[in-house]
């Protein structure tokens, strides 16, 4: 998947540059309340009718019972929120339990077809047809593999052993062939804080001498595309670092080593205990300014049979609203880069797998973890790319079946756009969080 035009006016690299470029690559807990037990405290008996009454000691033992009431709190909460437990990674929450991306939309009654349902896929087939669902990772490990493709992550601790904090540079062509450069102004680099590094959000606010990215040493690190140049060329190059300890995510967008120097086009952060979002009108290593890693796919998860996330897909810039656009992106989106300045469907909107779709008894376990994933907690229109391309990491993990059978099985008419009115328009809802649930 190619999408260059996420930002409206990025430069391309020369192909010059291209054949030349040396990027290294491969590729909530639970909430829990305590309630202490309730305790009644009974005078020692003084009479025979007193002890009597020292019954009352079994009737405190009712009051205890009561603390079902407050387990029952943590239940309803569950039932507001969507899910009690989100993802976590290498021991990271991906974001707390409460987040949209961890809330299931499968309740139609509080989460129905969006208004513009019809009329957006009306827009999709009178441009796209009815495409399949495409598998946007493969099963080959090899970075320098001609097959190697899928968005990879890394994972690191901060430490110089797992992580280099190079300087990262924003110039993204060539200085032999012209200008060009990215958008410091709208990326998140890491600074200098003592003995360690802190977020840096505008890394433009600060000298170019100063902007650093916790890339892993080039040995390890993974990115997508690899080292094979002609994958380099056809992806978006995105490099996603989860950095264990502080669980800080870090991800760039068209990242390469070039000279002995880091750049990128594009680059984001987001510290995984916040709901906090992008700022409005920024991107991130996609359009729609939402994090990658959170909306993967991975193996391990589809291979144990549950997936307690939402994905993300790719549409044509055909069908998508550009930045010109009024309503060019809706929340969780933050930034738009399609063609169309009225009528094209938003960055950040939402599809679901349609209620009515019966999942196969026949698939296997990951086929049947994804498609149930797209019915629980959806799709977010992230980038615009290549026609219903729903993005994980290539692993040898993969059973080849999950393929043909995704891929056969579903269609975009089988998908519908979804309403998050009844988070959107409550008076607690703030645009700038991805809180989902108070």
């Amino acid at each position: 998947m190619n999408s260059l035009s996420k930002y409206p006016h990025i430069q391309l690299l020369s192909l010059s540059l291209i054949a030349t470029l040396t990027a290294c690559g491969g590729g909530g807990g639970t909430t829990t309340t305590t309630v202490p037990p309730a305790t009644t405290t009974v005078p020692p008996a003084t009479t025979g009718t007193t002890t009597g009454t020292g019954t009352t000691t079994g009737t405190g033992t009712t009051t205890g019972t009561g603390t079902t009431t407050g387990t029952g709190t943590t239940t309803g909460t569950g039932t507001t929120t969507g899910t009690t437990t989100g993802p976590v990674i290498a021991g990271c929450a991906i974001f707390p339990a409460n987040a949209i991306f961890n809330t299931r939309v499968d309740d139609t009654t509080k989460f129905p077809a969006h208004a513009q349902n019809s009329t957006w896929k009306a827009l999709m087939q009178s441009k796209l047809g009815n495409p399949r669902m495409h598998l946007d990772w493969g099963v080959t490990e090899d970075p320098a593999a001609a097959d190697y493709y899928g968005i990879p992550y890394n994972v690191v601790d901060g430490s110089p052993s797992t992580t280099t904090w190079p300087l990262i540079s924003y110039d993204i062509t060539d200085p032999r062939d012209g200008n060009g450069a990215g958008v410091p102004d709208e990326s998140d680099c890491a600074v200098t804080n003592g003995s360690s590094f802190k977020l840096q959000r505008n890394c433009g606010s600060v000298a170019a001498s100063q902007r650093r990215f916790p890339f892993p040493p080039d040995a390890t690190i993974k990115i997508e595309g690899g080292t094979n140049v002609s994958n380099q060329f056809a992806t978006d190059s995105h490099a996603v670092v989860l950095e264990t300890g502080s669980c800080r995510l870090w991800e760039s967008y068209y990242t390469y080593k070039y000279n002995g120097q880091w750049h990128s086009y594009a680059s984001a952060a987001w510290d995984l205990n916040s709901l906090e979002l992008r700022p409005a009108s920024w991107g991130s290593g996609d359009a729609a300014g939402l994090p990658i890693l959170p909306l993967l796919v991975r193996a391990d998860e589809a291979s144990a049979g549950e997936i307690k996330h939402a994905l993300r897909v790719t549409l044509p810039g055909s069908v998508m609203a550009s930045i010109r656009a009024s309503n060019g992106y809706v929340w969780p989106g933050r930034h738009a880069a399609g063609q169309l300045a009225t009528g094209g469907i938003p960055f950040g909107a939402l599809l679901r797998l349609r209620p009515d779709f019966v999942i196969p008894s026949t698939w296997n376990t990951q086929a049947k973890a994804v498609a149930t994933a797209m019915k629980r907690y959806g799709l977010y229109i992230a980038d615009n790319g290549s026609s219903f391309y729903v993005q994980g990491e290539p692993s040898v993990k993969w059973n080849t079946n999950t393929w043909s059978q995704l891929q056969q099985g579903i269609t975009l008419d089988k998908l519908e756009f979804v309403s998050l009115n009844a988070i959107t328009q409550d008076t607690r809802f703030n645009k700038d969080s991805m809180a989902a649930s108070w």
